[in-house]
C-alpha cells in the first residue's frame, strides 16, 4: 500500500456505520470529515438480510462522500478473528519471520492455508526479549467481509482487527510509550467487549462475550418488550422515572461483565507479576448508562474515565461540535484513518495476500516499464542457464526419488503412530489430580510444630527439658516457665459464603472463592450413607504431655470444623473478600506467676514475629492472636472447664483417686467336654485399690489451685495451592540438596579412613615379609663374617 497522506477509515458496526476522513498536512493530522449512519435496524435482529443491511449504507455513505483518491481501511469485529501473544528465545532478526511463521501453525486453530495472518513484534530498543503478536482470520470471512463493499464498487487497502485499531488511535492520541504508566482501553461493543491492556509499550487483548445486546436482552426479558423498545428504553435509562426497575433488571449483566474484566485482568497479572494497573478508558455507547464509570471503579479498583474527546487531531468550527457527540463511538474509526496515513502502533493487515499483491503493483506501474526492459535483459542472460540447471535438476531429482519415498513412508508411519497416540487416554488429568491429593495435608502437622517452637522459644529453665522431676520439683511451681495445650481446633471461616458448601470443592475451587470474589458453580452436598448431611470424618489432633516448655496433653476435640461466615448477597456484592481462612484455638494451662502476661509474651508475640514464612502453607493474620479466657483453677473450683471441649480430659496429674471396688467372680456353670458341667464359682470376694496399682504421674501431690486455664485463637489464611507446591518443592530440593552434601562428605572420610588402613596393611606387610629364598625361621646373615660375600 503505497503512502498517502489522505484516509477513511469505515467501520461496520451493529447499529450504524462510522466514518472518519483524516489528512495530513504538515506536521498535524486534520479531521476532515466523519459520517455515522444508523441502520434501520440493528444487524442482530433475528431474520435480517444483513448483507443488504450493509449494502443500503455503504452506497448511501458513497453517494455522499467520494474515497476514490483516498485510502480506505475497514476492520473486522475482534470476536470474529483471532489473536495471540507469544514470546520469542533471543533470535538473530532475520530468522524472526521462521519463528513466528512456526508459531502460526502452532497458535492458529486452524489449517494455515485456510487463514489471511498477520503478525507484529513488540521488542524494547535495550532488551534481548523479542515478543511477537498473531493476528488471524478465516478467508472465507474475509471474502464475506469484502463482498459488501466490492458490491457498492468501493476498494478496500486494507483491514485490520477493531481492538487494534482502538489501540492505533489512542496509543497516538494519548503519546503511550515505553515509560507511560499501565492503562486498559475498553471497548464495550453490540456482541462483545475488546479488553485492549498497554503496559511499558506492550499489548495485550482479549474479546468478553458480553456486549450491549446483553444489556437490551435483559430488558427484553423483564419486560416482555420488543428488541427496538428495549434498546430505546436502555437509551432513555437515565431520564425515565422506571430508572430503579431498568437498572435492576440489567444488574446480572453489570456483574457478569465485571466478573469477566477480573478474570482477564486476573489472568493477565498471572503472567506478568510486576504489573501496574491504575487507569481504565472506556469506549463505546453502552458507557453512557449512567453508573456505569461508578460501578466498575468500585469492582475493579481503578480510575475509570470515558473518552469524550480527542487531544491530538485537528479539528475547525462546526465540525469539532458535531464530532463531540460522537465521539465515543468513533474509535476505531479513528485508529483505522490513522494506519491509513501510517501513523499506527500495530500495522497488522489481513486483507487477502492478492489483494495486497495487486494494489502494490497498482502503486508501482510508473516503473515497471522500466523494470520490465531491463528484466527481458536479464531473462535472455538466464535462459541458458535455465536450460542446464534444469537438466540437472531432473537428473538429481531421479537419483533421489528412492530416498523421498523412504522418507515419506517413514513419515505416514510416524503420523500413523501419532493419531495412535491422540485417540489414546491422556493421563496428565490423572496425573494432576493425584499430584492435587496433597495440596494442603501439611497444615496440620506444621501448626503442631508451630506449637512445638512456641515451647522451645519461651526460656524455659533447663531442668523442664529434662525427666529428672527432683530438679523439677525445686523450682517452685509459679516461676516454671511452660505452658501445657490440652485441646487445638481448627475452624474453617469463610466469608462470605453461608450460601456455598466446600465439602465437595477441590482446593483450587475453593481458594478462588476468596480470591476472586466470585463463587464457582454451586456444588451439591453429598448424602452420607447415614442419612446426614456434610463428611461424615473429622480430622483430629493428637498429642502428648511432655513435661518440658509445652506440650498437648491428652488434646481431644480438635478437627476441621463446617465453615462459617457470610454469604453471597447478590451478584454485585462489594464486600471486602479475603483468602480461604482457618481460625485456630487453643486451650491448656500454665502454673506461672503472672500468665497473662506469660502468654502475651511467648507464645501470642511470637505468632505475631513468625506470621510470614516460606515453609507454610499459610500466614497468621497479625492482629488475629487473642487471649479470650484465662481464668484461675481455683476459681472453677479445681475442675477443668471442659464446656468447650467435649471429651477433653485432665492428664494423670489431673486424674481424681478412684474409689476401692470388689473384683468378683461371677457364679457361672461352664461345659465340661466330658458332659454336664463344672461348677466355677468364687465365692472369694476381692477389694483391690486401683491407686496402687496405677503408675502414680510425678509431681501428682502438688496444688494446682494456683494454675490458670487459658484459651488462645489466631487466625491463618491460605496461601495459593501453587505457591504452596513451589515453596515445599524448594524446602525438599534444599533438604535433598544437603543430605547429598553430608552423604559426600561421610563417603569422603570413609574412603580416606580405607585408603590410610590399607596403607598401614601394605606397611605392615613390607615390614614382616623374609627376604627372597631365604627360610622364614633361618637367622639373618652377619656380613661382616664373609666380607667377601662368597661360599665359605
Amino acid at each position: 500500500m503505497g503512502k498517502r497522506n489522505d484516509c477513511w477509515g469505515i467501520e461496520v458496526g451493529a447499529n450504524a456505520i462510522k466514518a472518519i476522513r483524516l489528512q495530513r498536512q504538515k506536521d498535524q493530522v486534520v479531521l476532515a470529515d466523519f459520517e455515522v449512519l444508523p441502520f434501520k435496524k440493528p444487524l442482530t435482529t433475528p431474520d435480517l438480510n444483513v448483507n443488504e443491511a450493509i449494502q443500503v449504507n455503504l452506497d448511501q455513505f458513497l453517494s455522499k462522500h467520494s474515497v476514490n483518491r483516498s485510502t480506505v481501511m475497514t476492520s473486522v469485529p475482534g470476536h470474529m478473528a483471532f489473536a495471540r501473544f507469544a514470546k520469542l528465545p533471543p533470535v538473530d532478526p532475520k530468522r524472526i519471520p521462521d519463528i513466528v511463521r512456526f508459531e502460526a501453525v502452532q497458535q492458529i486453530p486452524f489449517p494455515i492455508e485456510q487463514v489471511e495472518w498477520d503478525y507484529q513484534v513488540f521488542q524494547e530498543p535495550d532488551s534481548p526479549d523479542v515478543e511477537v503478536g498473531i493476528f488471524a482470520i478465516t478467508k472465507d470471512r474475509v471474502t464475506d467481509f469484502l463482498e459488501n463493499y466490492n458490491a457498492v464498487g468501493c476498494r478496500v487497502d486494507g483491514i485490520t482487527l477493531s481492538p487494534l485499531a482502538v489501540y492505533n488511535a489512542l496509543a497516538y492520541d494519548m503519546q503511550l510509550d515505553e515509560e507511560s504508566p499501565g492503562v486498559v482501553f475498553m471497548d464495550i461493543g453490540t456482541t462483545s467487549t475488546d479488553v485492549i491492556i498497554v503496559e511499558e509499550g506492550h499489548l495485550w487483548l482479549r474479546t468478553l462475550p458480553v456486549g450491549g445486546n446483553n444489556f437490551t436482552d435483559a430488558l427484553v426479558r423483564a419486560f416482555k418488550l420488543s428488541v427496538p423498545k428495549a434498546e430505546k428504553l436502555k437509551k432513555e435509562a437515565s431520564t425515565s422515572k422506571y430508572a430503579r426497575q431498568i437498572f435492576q433488571a440489567m444488574r446480572p449483566v453489570f456483574a457478569d461483565l465485571v466478573q469477566e474484566m477480573q478474570r482477564s485482568l486476573g489472568f493477565y497479572q498471572s503472567l506478568n507479576r510486576d504489573a501496574k494497573l491504575t487507569k481504565l478508558i472506556g469506549v463505546g455507547s453502552t458507557f453512557r448508562l449512567p453508573g456505569m464509570s461508578k460501578f466498575l471503579k468500585q469492582q475493579l479498583q481503578m480510575d475509570v474515565v470515558r473518552l469524550d474527546s480527542l487531544q491530538n487531531v485537528h479539528m475547525e468550527g462546526r465540525l469539532e461540535t458535531d464530532f463531540a457527540e460522537h465521539t465515543m463511538n468513533m474509535a476505531t474509526a479513528y485508529g483505522l484513518a490513522l494506519q491509513g496515513l501510517e501513523l499506527e502502533r500495530v500495522s497488522a493487515n489481513v486483507l487477502t495476500r492478492e489483494i495486497q499483491k495487486t494494489r502494490f503493483w497498482r502503486a508501482k506501474q510508473p516503473m515497471m516499464g522500466a523494470a520490465a526492459l531491463l528484466m527481458v535483459a536479464a531473462s535472455l542472460g538466464a535462459v541458458g542457464k535455465l536450460v542446464t540447471d534444469k537438466a540437472s535438476f531432473h537428473g538429481a531429482l531421479k537419483e533421489s526419488d528412492p530416498q523421498i519415498k523412504s522418507i515419506v513412508k517413514r513419515a505416514k508411519g510416524l503420523k500413523n503412530e501419532w493419531d495412535k497416540i491422540e485417540k489414546s487416554s491422556d493421563p496428565r488429568q490423572k496425573i494432576e489430580n493425584l499430584r492435587r491429593v496433597l495440596d494442603y495435608r501439611d497444615i496440620w502437622p506444621k501448626l503442631m510444630w508451630d506449637l512445638d517452637l512456641v515451647a522451645k522459644d519461651m526460656a524455659s529453665q533447663p531442668a523442664l527439658w529434662t525427666n529428672n522431676y527432683d530438679d523439677i520439683a525445686k523450682i517452685p511451681r509459679q516461676e516454671r516457665r511452660r505452658l501445657v495445650f490440652d485441646t487445638l481446633n481448627a475452624e474453617y471461616v469463610f466469608n462470605p459464603g453461608a450460601n456455598v458448601v466446600v465439602a465437595n470443592m477441590s482446593t483450587e475451587e475453593i481458594w478462588k472463592l476468596g480470591a476472586d470474589g466470585q463463587p464457582p458453580p454451586p456444588v451439591q452436598e453429598q448424602p452420607r450413607p447415614d442419612g446426614m448431611m456434610g463428611d461424615p470424618g473429622m480430622m483430629n489432633g493428637g498429642g502428648f504431655d511432655s513435661p518440658m516448655g509445652g506440650g498437648f496433653d491428652s488434646p481431644t476435640g480438635g478437627g476441621w470444623s463446617s465453615p462459617t461466615g457470610g454469604g453471597f448477597a447478590s451478584s454485585s456484592n462489594t464486600a471486602a473478600i479475603s483468602p480461604p481462612r482457618f481460625r485456630i484455638t487453643v486451650s491448656g494451662t500454665t502454673s506461672y506467676r503472672g500468665a497473662a502476661g506469660f502468654i502475651n509474651r511467648n507464645f501470642m508475640d511470637w505468632l505475631r514475629a513468625h506470621a510470614d514464612r516460606s515453609d507454610r502453607p499459610y500466614r497468621i493474620i497479625k492482629e488475629s492472636p487473642d487471649l479470650v479466657q484465662l481464668k484461675s483453677i481455683r476459681s472453677t473450683g479445681g475442675a477443668v472447664d471442659n464446656r468447650n471441649t467435649p471429651g477433653a480430659r485432665e492428664g494423670m496429674e489431673a486424674m481424681p483417686t478412684r474409689p476401692l471396688r470388689p473384683l468378683r467372680r461371677r457364679d457361672t456353670a461352664a461345659p465340661s467336654p466330658f458332659g454336664g458341667s463344672r461348677d466355677t464359682t468364687n465365692q472369694l470376694d476381692q477389694k483391690v485399690d486401683l491407686a496402687k496399682i496405677l503408675p502414680q504421674r510425678p509431681l501428682a501431690d502438688e496444688s494446682k489451685d494456683d494454675d490458670y486455664r487459658f484459651t488462645v485463637i489466631w487466625t491463618i489464611e491460605l496461601t495459593r495451592p501453587d505457591d504452596a507446591r513451589r515453596s515445599e518443592d524448594k524446602i525438599r530440593r534444599e533438604r535433598a540438596a544437603e543430605r547429598a552434601r553430608l552423604e559426600a562428605i561421610e563417603k569422603a572420610r570413609l574412603e580416606a579412613e580405607a585408603k590410610k588402613a590399607a596403607e598401614q596393611q601394605l606397611n605392615t606387610e613390607a615390614t614382616d615379609t623374609p627376604a627372597e629364598g631365604a627360610p622364614a625361621d633361618a637367622p639373618a646373615e652377619n656380613p661382616a663374617a664373609n666380607p667377601t660375600g662368597g661360599n665359605q
